[in-house]
This record gives C-alpha cells, sequence and structure tokens, in this order.
C-alpha cells in the first residue's frame, strides 16, 4: 500500500486508506487465532450455561483490545470491514478465518453490545 502524496486526502472519499490499527489487529487476530478461538470457546461454553460472560469479554479485551475491536466490527460493521479488507487486499485464509469466527460465536454479539452500552452508561 503507498501513501498518498501531498496533504489532506479531503475530498478522496473513494480513496480512503485502511487503518493501520486495523491490519494490525487482522495480523494479531490471524496469528493467535488458535488461541483466541480457545478463549472464546471457554466464554461460549459458560455463556450457554446461562452464566454472566461480561467479566470475561472484559478481560479478554484488556488482554487484546485490538482483536476485542476486530471482533466487535465482524458483528456489527460486517460491511464496512469487508470494504476496508478489500482496500487492503486481505487475503481470503484470513477472511475465511474471519467468517469462522463470526459464524461460531455468533451468539456473542448481544453480549459484546451490552457491555459497551453499560461502560457507555447507555444501560437500561
Amino acid at each position: 500500500m503507498t501513501e498518498e502524496e501531498g496533504g489532506g486526502g479531503e475530498g478522496k472519499g473513494e480513496e480512503e486508506k485502511v487503518p493501520r490499527t486495523l491490519l494490525k489487529a487482522m495480523g494479531e487476530f490471524y496469528r493467535d487465532r488458535d488461541a483466541v478461538f480457545e478463549e472464546f470457546d471457554e466464554i461460549q461454553a459458560m455463556y450457554s450455561k446461562g452464566e454472566d460472560i461480561r467479566d470475561d469479554l472484559k478481560e479478554f479485551r484488556s488482554k487484546k483490545p485490538a482483536i476485542f475491536t476486530l471482533i466487535y466490527d465482524i458483528f456489527h460493521k460486517e460491511v464496512e470491514l469487508e470494504d476496508k479488507l478489500d482496500k487492503a487486499g486481505i487475503e481470503q485464509e484470513k477472511r475465511d478465518k474471519i467468517a469462522e469466527f463470526k459464524n461460531r460465536f455468533s451468539d456473542l454479539a448481544d453480549e459484546m453490545d451490552l457491555l459497551i452500552l453499560e461502560e457507555l452508561g447507555l444501560n437500561m
């Protein structure tokens, strides 16, 4: 990926750059995928038993904030994320791993929402 010449990129909406943080998060997610899947398997097992998993999600986020944000985006900003992955030229193998994660842990999307809303002070 090349950097744009000159100053501000205003007026160049079509050539929006992919955030470096997203690229780093993708790399970290893919590199640590086995551990991430294992940890979410445990969280999902607890969720399936009716246990409160917010503390576990908070702990994961504190350990791996970039991956947590990527996971949140997988569930809640899928189209935008896909667009950014296209622009960045992310390999299909990595995209497949994201799709696998989304399908496998979709039950946890609402719990992630509740955690974020609670921390924003918007919980009911």
